[in-house]
């Protein structure tokens, strides 16, 4: 399959797994040999179907067994089987027993008596080897002070456990491996409906749901999914990361808007969902372009992934995690400077709140982690590794009565506002994001402006005209961008002067930056301006205008100058 060739296999076993696009295959039953002489035929006298096959495995293989990914995946086999040694087990077994018993703290002797009796069936010695494994500096990062958690883990001082950033978890369930279990838990039901999520019987949704039509969550996802997908603005064949990826709704939509997508998740069994999901979608992204989704079995709490991506995902996933600390580090290991994370969580709620009985609820059911943010608290987690918050959104989705219309406002009271929305961009590899200003406060702004070589320089009086130009942000300054003009918007802009350098034209905001830009990154946009109607010389001058601050031209920086001639509209 590496080598292109066609490959003909038994769907048994593993074989089985493989894309039914990649390689032939053959049910192992009365009618293989027929079967197989038939293939056989016609893949000798059809080349193009050949060649298709061929093509099709070898970007399966290169894509899904890369030598670097399969390492990984040793690493963390190796560390899963560390974390869960008898020893370990042992020892939390006995301190559960204890607990049951409500033996006291202050019950020194027996304590010891008991202590005696564990030294003696395993020494000391042996068991400190186990209980906090050395972790070397380039895996441990920062966090110097770590110890083992009870699945294997580090657990940073400001883990879930302890942090008043986040909602406390329930002490003595095993969290990951509740992760691990978890779609074996489900109904019947439940887990047929990770397989056709975000669709859902409207004749079987769960009660809360009340009334006729779309329930507010299947809503929730699909205005999500729209959301994010604008707001990232990413160019055509991007490379998304889906972490936390379930049974691979979200990363088949993205996949299917063109861009390549990587979904990660820690069970097995919900990549096998995902792999089915996107294998039985009936169509590519379009006539010519296939469906880039893969799917890999990944823990984000032990690693990052050996590669880079222009954005990482992680919808509704980050509150399951026990080590925020280490994911948000390896997040920010997967992105280069200028690259996105697009957050959505749920906020911290309030103590005593219906909210936090219901996700204590969960805990104690399901065994799965249901552990938000507060705002403040995550901020400091995004700040600490370098991830800049460009935007942070209420999401407003669906039609709205005109009468609701307050002074031609939406009033939002009746909305659901307490979700973090949050798009980052990485702006420093090795600083906290804070250390580099961005546009409502900036330092140095210099932009390095080019033309494209198809800009006409002759164009007839009165005509549209488009210039095409890629800016690169060579000052010390995050360029933020928006939906909205307001204070520290960076937007291009464009004056155009006459013969006698009189200014005959002035436009900015329109197009919006589609993103924001961090020091060293560059952006390509289509800039329209109407062409003046007399005929004559005009000279072009385009800028960045920082809303409320000032021209970059007035702090430096050089704007990009070039001649048009205007001449009669031909009749």
């Amino acid at each position: 399959m590496a080598a292109g060739v066609p490959a003909i296999v038994f769907n048994v076993g593993a074989f089985s797994e493989l894309p039914g696009d990649a390689v032939v295959k053959i049910d192992h039953d009365d009618n293989a040999n027929a079967l197989l002489e038939a293939y056989l035929r016609r893949l000798i006298e059809d080349g193009d179907l050949r060649e298709r096959i061929g093509q099709n495995a070898r970007r399966y293989v290169v894509e899904n067994h890369d030598v670097r990914i399969g390492a990984a995946k040793y690493l963390v086999f190796i560390r899963q089987v560390i974390a869960r040694r008898p020893r370990r087990d042992f020892l939390h077994g006995i301190a559960d027993e204890i607990s049951l018993l409500g033996v006291r703290a202050d019950n020194d002797s027996l304590l010891r008596r008991v202590a005696a009796e564990i030294a003696v069936l395993v020494p000391a010695a042996d068991f400190a080897k186990t209980m906090v494994p050395a972790i070397p500096e380039s895996e441990n990062g920062d966090h110097s002070s770590q110890t083992s958690s009870d699945n294997g883990h580090s657990a940073s001082p400001n883990s879930s456990s302890g942090s008043p950033g986040r909602l406390p978890k329930i002490e003595g369930i095993d969290y990951k491996r509740a992760a691990l279990d978890y779609p074996r838990m489900l109904d019947a039901e439940r887990s047929y409906y990770l397989r056709t999520k975000p669709f859902y019987n409207l004749a079987n949704k769960p009660d809360k749901h009340l009334g006729d039509g779309m329930d507010a969550e299947t809503h929730r996802h699909f205005t999500d999914f729209a959301n994010m997908a604008s707001v990232l603005a990413l160019p055509a064949g991007a490379k998304i990361l889906d972490v936390g990826c379930g049974s691979g709704w979200l990363s088949e939509y993205f996949a299917r808007l063109g861009y390549d997508v990587t979904g990660i998740d820690i069970s097995e069994d919900l990549i096998r969902m995902a792999r089915e999901r996107v294998e039985r979608v009936p169509y590519n992204v379009d006539h010519e372009t296939q469906l880039r989704c893969r799917f890999l079995t990944a823990d984000i709490e032990l690693e990052p992934l050996p590669e880079k991506f222009d954005a990482v995902i992680c919808y509704d996933s980050l509150h399951h995690f026990e080590d925020e600390r280490t994911v948000c580090s390896n997040l920010a290991a997967m992105l280069g400077v200028g690259g996105l994370l697009f957050i959505l969580e749920g906020h911290k709620p309030s103590a005593g709140s219906p909210t936090e009985d219901e996700l204590q609820d969960v805990m104690r059911r399901y065994g799965t982690l249901e552990s938000p943010f507060s705002g403040d608290y995550l901020r400091t987690l995004l700040d600490e590794r370098g991830l800049a918050v460009v935007g942070d959104y209420v999401s407003v989705n669906g039609l709205f009565e005109r009468e609701m219309l307050e002074d031609n406002r939406l009033p939002l009271r009746s909305l659901a506002t307490d979700y973090h929305y949050l798009t980052c961009i990485k702006v420093s590899d090795d600083a906290p994001a804070s250390s580099v200003p961005d546009s409502r406060t900036p330092g140095l702004l210099r932009a390095d402006i080019t033309l494209d070589d198809t800009t006409p320089r002759r164009v007839e009086a009165g005509a549209k005209m488009s210039a095409a130009i890629t800016i690169r942000n060579t000052g010390d300054t995050l360029w933020l961008s928006g939906q909205t003009l307001r204070a520290g918007i960076v937007m291009p802009g464009i004056k155009v002067f006459n013969g006698l350098g009189e200014i005959v034209a002035e436009a900015h905001g329109h197009p919006m930056l589609p993103r924001s830009i961090a020091p060293g990154q560059s952006v390509s946009i289509d800039l329209p301006f109407p062409v003046p109607p007399v005929p004559g010389t005009y000279t072009l001058k385009f800028d960045l205008v920082d809303q409320q601050v000032c021209w970059f031209e007035d702090r430096g920086s050089q704007p990009l100058i070039f001649s048009v001639e205007v001449v009669e509209k031909a009749n």
